[in-house]
């Protein structure tokens, strides 16, 4: 019991999480940098400082594509875009448990999975987007439970976050009778 007397603890990080949670909502490069400054590297805690590193990576990135005109188009070929303008690939996990792996496709008419059993879905029915750490989930229309998607990085789970928001609005505004 002594010898914790003596130990280094690791510093609570909670507070600095709650406010790159919050700029993830309304991303702003002056706060990006703020936020970055309120590192504190602690050798007890060296996975802590990494995520946390990787945060604020995704924090400028994401803070460039909200500022961008347009949302990013990447070309691609693969079958199940077709003629879609595709605005987003990554590598994910699917589902809660890691039921498996796949891509993420974003389009300007669907969110489209590929893996074990592909699927996709029209924005229409995407009903809500919401990010927790890497993860996102996504609650479609008509299905019983929310479609679990983990990215492999912050950087790519606020990406598509923003982007899933961004065209659920535009869809939204084209469309406002949604069931």
């Amino acid at each position: 019991m002594i010898w914790r007397r003596f130990r280094k603890s690791a510093p609570n990080t909670d507070d600095w999480w709650r406010r790159a949670d919050a700029l993830a909502d309304a991303p702003a490069r002056d706060a990006v940098d703020r936020l970055e400054h309120d590192i504190n590297p602690h050798p007890s805690a060296d996975d802590e400082t990494e995520r946390q590193i990787e945060m604020i990576a995704g924090l400028g990135d994401l803070a460039a594509l909200a500022t961008s005109a347009a949302l990013p188009v990447i070309p691609t070929q693969h079958r199940v875009i077709g003629g879609d303008a595709c605005h987003f690939i990554a590598p994910i996990g699917i589902g809660a448990e890691t039921e498996g792996t796949g891509k993420l496709f974003l389009t300007a008419t669907r969110l489209v999975v590929m893996g074990a059993a592909g699927r996709a879905v029209p924005w229409h029915r995407v009903r809500r987007v919401s990010r927790d750490a890497r993860e996102l989930v996504v609650v479609v229309a008509g299905d019983a439970e929310p479609l679990v998607l983990r990215c492999n990085t912050y950087g790519e789970a606020l990406a598509a976050g923003y982007i899933m928001r961004t065209l659920l609005a535009s869809t939204a505004a084209a469309s406002p009778a949604r069931d």
